[in-house]
């Protein structure tokens, strides 16, 4: 089963800018993810999730004076902010999933964009280890629980662009990375981890339920 917007939305920080993105190329941008309304978007897939350098209104509260011209469209009232961007679509892209109750690293990696700037952090020590491209994340981060989706400041000595002045990226997408908090055990706030510890349970039960078989009858057969 693919990943919905529904599902995806509780692992992303309350922080951070969020872009969310069509395949036509139309987007909606939101300072915050509690500014999107609830269950809008809920029901469509994603398709990928990135970066974007993000146009805001200086006065968030009032539309930017925008100026037309036959090849662009430019107004001085609107600042760039990184902000996280989910592509979304209708259709599910057919992408196999470890786990169709709680989201694991191995379900959102297809997800995430080729590069750059990958944070993954642990949460049971909160040690991080930070990636340029997909490819160098190990698979043995793949049966780790999500716990989180945000982002954060890269170091000048990470940035990839070393050639470009650290001041002038610093507030860009190329000097933020996408940051993805993992967890040996899945969150219990979020929706299906009920559903979860009960489908495990039965596992469990079964398991020692065959064990005690196995042993009654291989101590008659002695």
């Amino acid at each position: 089963m693919a990943i919905t917007f529904g599902e995806l939305k509780p692992y992303i920080s309350r922080r951070i800018p969020i872009s969310i993105c069509f395949r036509d190329g139309y987007y909606d941008d939101y300072i915050l993810i509690s500014d999107i309304p609830e269950e809008k978007y809920d029901d469509l897939y994603v398709y990928g999730i990135g970066t974007a350098d993000v146009e805001f209104p200086l006065d968030v509260y009032k539309r930017p004076a925008v100026t037309l011209t036959e090849d662009r469209i430019s107004s001085k009232d609107v600042c760039f902010e990184c902000g996280l961007e989910i592509v979304l679509q209708e259709q599910p892209r057919f992408v196999d999933r470890k786990d169709e109750q709680m989201m694991r690293f191995v379900d959102l990696r297809e997800y995430l964009q080729i590069g750059m700037n990958f944070s993954v952090v642990m949460k049971e020590d909160w040690s991080a280890e930070f990636y340029t491209w997909k490819k160098d994340i190990p698979e043995q981060y793949n049966n780790f629980y999500v716990y989180g989706i945000g982002m954060d400041d890269v170091s000048k000595e990470d940035v990839y662009f070393k050639n470009m002045e650290y001041e002038r990226i610093k507030d860009t997408k190329a000097a933020k990375a996408i940051t993805i908090v993992l967890s040996e055990n899945p969150r219990e706030d979020i929706k299906g981890y009920e559903k979860y510890t009960r489908m495990w349970h039965i596992v469990r039960m079964c398991h020692i339920s065959f064990s005690a078989i196995f042993r009654r009858y291989k101590h008659s057969s002695l």
